[in-house]
């Protein structure tokens, strides 16, 4: 797994932390499905970059 997308695990997790968001909220939020979602945070599966964009201007912008 690249630094990136490391880097955007963490941030994810963190974010869930902080907001005490969901998985399913996560994944709702950013249009990606859980399970997509889930494999791109545990690591199994890289994000398309639209999917990485979409996270992170989730993660920035949505408390």
């Amino acid at each position: 797994m690249s630094q990136e997308l490391t880097d955007l695990a963490e941030a994810i997790i963190t974010y869930q932390k902080k907001y005490d968001k969901t998985d399913g909220e996560m994944a709702f939020g950013s249009r990606i499905s859980v399970e997509r979602f889930h494999a791109i945070k545990t690591g199994e599966l890289q994000p398309t970059s639209d999917e990485q964009r979409s996270l992170q201007s989730f993660i920035t912008t949505k408390p």
